[in-house]
Order: C-alpha cells, then sequence, then structure tokens
C-alpha cells in the first residue's frame, strides 16, 4: 500500500501544474494502450507485454510529453536454486512514468510526425517471483527514444527503451540490463 501512495502522491505532484499550462500553448490529454517486447540484453529472446495508460502533451513544434503507463512485462531470466541452473519467467507489474521532450518535423493541422526522447522511470507494483526485489529492485530507471505519428486525434508511438538499472544474476557477478521496444495507439480526448 505504501508503494501506491506513493506513486499517487508523485502523480497528483507532477500533474496539477501540467493542467494550468494549457491555457499557455497547445495542450493535448488522451489514452493509449499497446504492446511491448522485453528481454535481458544477455538473452536473445524477447517476450510480450502490454501498455496502457494516458498522456499529456503540450507544446507546439517543441513539446513536452508525460506519461502515466500501466505496464505488464514479461521477462526469462536463469537463476540457480539448489546449486542447479533453472529458467525462471518474472512477471512483472509497473506503474511507468516516461517524461518525453519532443520535436514536430512534419506539424499539419490534421497530421504529425515527430521525434522524441526523455527519461522513464518504472515503479513495480507486482510481480509473480518472490525474489524480485533482490534481483531488480522496486524502481526501475531508464531511457526512451521514439517516433511518433499523429492523424486527427489519433497517435502511434514506437518506442526503444533501454534500462538504466542493471539487474544482477543470483549467486553470480552477473548484470544485465533490460531491453523494451513498445508500440501503442492513442487517442486525443482534449485536442
Amino acid at each position: 500500500m505504501k508503494k501506491v501512495t506513493h506513486v499517487l502522491l508523485f502523480l497528483a505532484i507532477f500533474c496539477l501544474p501540467l493542467i494550468s499550462v494549457q491555457a499557455q500553448s497547445t495542450f493535448s490529454f488522451g489514452i493509449k494502450a499497446g504492446a511491448n517486447l522485453s528481454n535481458f540484453i544477455k538473452e536473445t529472446d524477447f517476450e510480450v507485454g502490454a501498455d496502457a495508460g494516458i498522456f499529456f502533451r503540450m507544446g507546439k513544434i517543441v513539446y513536452f510529453q508525460p506519461e502515466v503507463l500501466y505496464s505488464f512485462r514479461s521477462t526469462t531470466f536463469k537463476d540457480i536454486v539448489d546449486e542447479a541452473e533453472e529458467n525462471f519467467k518474472v512477471n512483472e507489474h509497473l506503474i511507468d512514468i516516461p517524461l518525453l521532450l519532443g520535436f514536430k518535423i512534419v506539424n499539419k493541422e490534421n497530421f504529425n510526425f515527430r521525434l522524441f526522447l526523455g527519461p522513464r522511470v518504472g515503479l513495480r507494483v507486482g510481480s509473480n517471483y518472490k525474489n524480485i526485489d533482490d534481483i531488480m529492485g522496486y524502481a526501475q530507471w531508464g531511457g526512451q527514444a521514439g517516433i511518433g505519428f499523429d492523424f486527427w486525434r489519433f497517435t502511434l508511438d514506437l518506442k526503444y527503451d533501454i534500462s538504466a538499472s542493471k539487474f544482477k544474476e543470483a549467486d553470480s557477478n552477473t548484470f544485465w540490463k533490460q531491453n523494451i521496444i513498445s508500440a501503442a495507439i492513442g487517442f486525443k480526448i482534449v485536442k
């Protein structure tokens, strides 16, 4: 419960000033959902997950786009159990908060082509693996970069995310970083 309280407090502090910006510049608010593929850099197989949440966008040509997403990720890794190596599939549930700065390369009334990048923090709210905090920690830090398209009120974002957090392999000095590729379709409720 304490983790959820921290997330809600952060969202309240972060989102309230964004609403006041609406009168000063172009402002959009919408919902989005999509799929993600994640793996550890050391591994080759990607696992499928899902993202859903809200986004805000402020600015005309250069814009700021914070997002709050519920993210489900699945990753397989090796762990040592009773001196035997076993593969474990870890399912994580996170609140992802990317803070993206973007630039509209094509800026028409009903069509935009955008580039964006920025930091991301993921706060884990659940997992199927009991020792997950020993391996991955509660908060995951990273960066995102990608391209986006806007068609009327619809958006399409394609992102690449690399974790700045290192995950420790159990009973060894091996560290991994997580790759995440995602695609999401959104709808601007406020355009």
